[in-house]
């Protein structure tokens, strides 16, 4: 399965506090699989939201307090990632 690490378009330097998954329908469920996650602060939650709705994903928000990192970084699972978002590390 290939890891592709990547970020969002707006730039921010806030403090991520939160977690913004990604997951696709599987076993007749809309949170089936997860395929990413976007890490942002409380100001770009819906962006995240509205960004993986637009590529048809159903978007779940989580806690991420803790973290040092800056918001907009993604993590995709899928297969093939949108090239605007992903940056394969391996």
């Amino acid at each position: 399965m290939p890891i592709n690490f990547g970020t969002m378009p707006h730039h921010c330097t806030g403090t991520v506090t939160t977690a913004v998954e990604a997951y696709s329908p599987a076993g007749g469920t809309a949170h089936g699989e997860l395929d990413a996650a976007a890490y942002v602060c409380p100001n770009h939650i819906q962006t995240a939201r509205d960004m993986w709705q637009a590529q048809g994903l159903t978007p779940y928000t989580t806690d991420a307090t803790g973290s040092s990192r800056s918001c907009g970084g993604t993590t995709d699972f899928r297969e093939t990632a949108p090239a605007a978002t992903a940056t394969t590390e391996g």
